[in-house]
């Protein structure tokens, strides 16, 4: 039961972004499992029920604004490397948001789509 539960909000997830870091956690008690973690599974569903209404908006217009308004990549994964500090964490993730950022120019241009340069990477600390 279990898995099937963890399977189906790893699915979820593709559609709902705010719940993709707690079923990670999830995740990783798959081989496994206790209590505890049916527990926490059950709550991330008790989640989305009560929000069933958020989700990704896909507006029909066009590419650009949909570039600005929608998540086109996003990732959430746990660093290989110890960090002294939440600004050096900052900074490997930035650095692996801005190759993102280059192979993302690389393939709006081959696809004939217009990029706003320059491009801006924010981060938040």
């Amino acid at each position: 039961m279990f898995k099937q539960m963890v399977g189906s909000l790893r699915y979820l997830c593709n559609s709902r972004l705010d719940i993709c870091y707690a079923v990670g956690v999830i995740s990783r008690f798959m081989n496994t499992p206790r209590r505890s973690h049916l527990i926490a599974a059950k709550r991330v569903l008790r989640y989305v029920k009560g929000t069933i209404n958020y989700g990704l908006l896909f507006p029909k217009c066009k590419a650009e604004v949909q570039m600005e308004l929608i998540a086109v990549c996003w990732s959430s994964k746990k660093q290989p490397v110890t960090t002294l500090s939440s600004c050096e964490a900052e900074y490997i993730a930035s650095t692996y948001a801005a190759c993102q950022l280059v192979w993302l120019e690389a393939l709006m241009q081959e696809l004939k789509c217009n990029v706003k340069k320059p491009l801006q990477l924010l981060i938040d600390n």
